[in-house]
C-alpha cells in the first residue's frame, strides 16, 4: 500500500530545474499543439470563444486538495454531468463560458504557476480564525490523450503578460478520467516542503508515483522510478514543441 512517507522518501525524489520547461510544457518532448481559429473580443479583451477548439497532448499539471495517497490509488474522476450532448462538449472546451469550464471534465495547466492557486484553500476554525492551506499539485503524462487546448480568459492578467503563450494555451481540459498509472508523480519546492508557492519557482522536486508506467519507445514499457527519469530529462533539457 502507497504511503506518503515512501512517495516522499529522499530515494524517491528527481529534480525538475529548467524553469521554461515547466513554465511551458509545449517545450517538452512529448507535446503536440494542434491549433484552431481562436480569436479575441477587442471589445472586452476576453476570449471569444464561438469557434472550433485546439488540441494538446504532453504534460500538464494539476492542483488538487486531496491528499497524494487518494489520488495517486485512484487518478482524476470527473463529475456526473449536470448537462449533456453538444452543450456539454461546449462547455468543457471553453466555448460556452467565455473560456471558463468550471467544474467540467479534468482541468490542467501546461504552466506551473497557474496550476499553484488551484492547490491552494481556506477555510475556518470555528468560524473564527481565517487559515490558509496548501494542497498539491501533480505532473501527469497526457501524451497519448488529448484535451482541450484554451486561451487564457483574462490576456490581461499579469501572469499571461509575463508568460504570453497562456493567452493561447492556459488550460487543458481532459474530457475523461485521468487514471493514475499516467501520473508521473507530486511537484513541490525542494526544501519547502509542499508551501507556500512562490509565483514563479526555479527549481522542482518531483515525488515519483510509483504506478506511473509509459512507453517511450515502441514495446518498452517503463514503470515507476525507471519512467520518472525519462520524463526528468524531457524537462530538463530543452527541446521543441510540434505544431500539426
Amino acid at each position: 500500500m502507497l504511503t506518503e512517507s515512501r512517495l516522499f522518501d529522499r530515494n524517491n525524489l528527481l529534480c525538475l530545474d529548467n524553469p521554461s520547461n515547466f513554465q511551458n510544457t509545449m517545450n517538452v518532448t512529448g507535446a503536440c499543439y494542434v491549433p484552431s481559429n481562436w480569436a479575441t473580443d477587442l471589445g472586452n479583451e476576453g476570449v471569444l470563444v464561438t469557434h472550433k477548439p485546439s488540441y494538446f497532448s504532453g504534460y500538464v499539471f494539476r492542483g488538487d486538495l486531496r491528499r497524494p495517497t487518494e489520488i495517486l490509488e485512484s487518478g482524476f474522476n470527473i463529475a456526473a454531468p449536470v448537462i449533456r450532448g453538444r452543450d456539454l462538449d461546449r462547455v468543457m472546451s471553453g466555448a460556452m463560458r467565455g473560456g471558463y469550464t468550471g467544474h467540467y471534465g479534468v482541468s490542467t495547466s501546461i504552466c506551473i504557476s497557474a496550476t499553484t492557486r488551484y492547490a491552494t484553500g481556506n477555510y475556518f476554525f470555528y468560524n473564527v480564525h481565517f487559515v490558509a492551506f496548501d494542497g498539491y499539485i501533480y505532473l501527469i503524462d497526457a501524451v497519448h490523450f488529448k484535451g482541450f487546448a484554451i486561451p487564457s480568459p483574462r490576456p490581461d492578467n499579469p501572469i499571461a503578460i509575463r508568460f504570453p503563450h497562456l493567452r493561447e494555451i492556459y488550460e487543458v481540459n481532459f474530457p475523461h478520467l485521468i487514471p493514475n498509472f499516467k501520473i508521473v508523480g507530486i511537484v513541490y519546492l525542494p526544501g519547502h516542503g509542499l508551501g507556500p508557492w512562490p509565483d514563479y519557482p526555479s527549481k522542482l522536486s518531483l515525488a515519483v508515483n510509483p504506478y506511473y508506467s509509459a512507453s517511450f519507445v515502441y514495446g518498452h514499457q517503463k514503470t515507476g522510478m525507471e519512467a520518472a527519469k525519462v520524463v526528468a530529462d524531457r524537462f530538463n533539457v530543452m527541446h521543441g514543441w510540434v505544431v500539426v
